[in-house]
């Protein structure tokens, strides 16, 4: 009587436990944001990213959009790499980036794209 007594107490408690989602759905892209922007966010939220390259920029340079999930621009223009010696990251690659903060995209290996001012 013991062990049924304890096994549904046990059930009763994990059915009781929320799930965790483990996993960060990726919102649907609004149309303002353009077809090669990627989502870069976790569960408690995130952006849409496109980084691009070309030959005026600087070595420590790149040009960056990022879009807040509603498809309004949170930023557009150039931004640098730090450290400087970082010069080359895989800009296409969504798993390159960890987050936005509104000023900073976090690039893996404690690497940043910094907003130009």
């Amino acid at each position: 009587m013991k062990k049924i007594l304890f096994l549904l107490l046990t059930l009763i408690f994990v059915s009781a436990c929320d799930v965790q989602q483990s996993e960060p759905e990726i919102p649907n892209k609004p149309s303002e944001v353009p077809d090669k922007a990627f989502w870069v966010g976790g569960l408690d939220g995130g952006v849409f990213v496109l980084i691009e390259k070309n030959k005026n920029l600087e070595a420590n340079e790149y040009l960056g959009e990022i879009y807040y999930v509603s498809g309004d621009i949170a930023y557009k223009g150039k931004m640098s790499i730090l450290p400087k010696d970082n010069t080359v990251i895989d800009y296409m690659n969504p798993k390159t980036y960890q987050g936005w903060d509104g000023d900073t995209l976090y690039v893996v290996g404690n690497k940043q794209l910094k907003v130009q001012e």
